[in-house]
């Protein structure tokens, strides 16, 4: 007598393989839409820490530190005296870049917040030099500079100038957002006696 499986044995076995092939296939399909957000997450969040970066290089070989109260620079911006902002933080931070030439009042390097975008300008803010430094998908929300020890004191300076820079917004993409908060530290390279 030959003995095989039944028509009924046979559905029900291909029934259970496409009832875990759908599962299986659903999870793999997840997984590649979550991976791409996360890549997606990663590509921002490396953007907003490459202009984090490029700012402190430059900040931290700069000298004659300024924090601005608005996000609009002085016209002209005149950096003979620096300027801390220690306590409610500063919208606009200029600098006179290494290099610079401290007669010279259009040629200093200037960071702000303009509307949800970090910007920089090589020329004092001049209009049309402004650059965006992040992503249209950084949406920053908040952006400050504390700046410390730039002002020198009655009597001597031993503070050696710092600029503490905290950014805080929401990064979206794929319909995804991600609250961050950055906050990044620089001291000034040149011994400041």
């Amino acid at each position: 007598m030959i003995r095989g499986f039944t028509l009924i044995e046979l559905m029900v076995a291909v029934s259970i393989f496409a009832i875990v092939m759908m599962v299986g296939v659903g999870a793999l399909l997840t997984m590649v839409e979550a991976n791409k957000r996360a890549q997606g997450i990663n590509q921002v969040s490396n953007n907003l820490n490459a202009a984090v970066e490029q700012m402190s290089r430059s900040i931290r070989v700069g000298s004659t530190y300024y924090c601005g109260d608005t996000a609009v620079p002085p016209s002209p911006l005149v950096l003979t005296q620096p300027r801390d902002c220690p306590n409610n933080g500063g919208l606009l931070f200029a600098f006179e870049a290494t290099g610079g030439d401290p007669d010279d009042i259009g040629d200093q390097v200037v960071f702000r917040l303009n509307g949800t975008q970090l910007e920089r300008s090589l020329e004092s803010g001049a209009n049309g030099t402004w650059v965006a430094l992040t992503a249209p998908e950084v949406q920053i929300s908040n952006f400050r500079f504390y700046v410390t020890g730039s002002t020198p004191l009655a009597g001597g300076d031993t503070e050696q100038p710092r600029v503490l820079m905290i950014i805080r917004g929401v990064a979206e993409l794929q319909g995804v957002q991600t609250d961050f908060t950055v906050q990044s530290s620089v001291t000034q390279r040149l011994i400041d006696i």
